[in-house]
């Protein structure tokens, strides 16, 4: 099953002064790059990658169960600071068959 994955830093009111921030890169940025790497190299994350001016990332996880979904997630170390969203996608093709399921056992129209 495919997951679309949502993860935003949720920031504190105060700014971080140049040491903390040089541990936040040290301890929580590259390991969590370094991290999903490895889910990319696993074929795990299947597509996406960090967003674009913010600490932020989206991407395509495949997993076989939520339990397999929960461990990759929480493994990032930036999920404990993290807003995060876990949506389950269907293929096309299944929401296809789904349709044409539902528009087959529409009443006909008698114009």
């Amino acid at each position: 099953m495919l997951f679309l994955v949502e993860l935003d830093h949720v920031k504190s009111g105060a700014p971080l002064s140049p040491e903390a921030g040089r541990v936040f890169i040290e301890q929580i940025i590259l390991p969590t790059l370094a991290r999903a790497e490895q889910l990319v190299a696993d074929k795990k994350i299947v597509a996406g990658g960090p967003t674009v001016g913010r600490i932020a990332l989206r991407f395509l996880l495949e997993a076989e169960s939520l339990q397999e979904i929960d461990r990759m997630v929480s493994s990032l170390p930036l999920w404990p600071l993290a807003e995060s969203r876990v949506t389950p996608l269907v293929a096309f093709s299944d929401r296809r068959a789904t349709v044409q399921s539902l528009l087959q056992n529409l009443p006909k129209s008698q114009a």
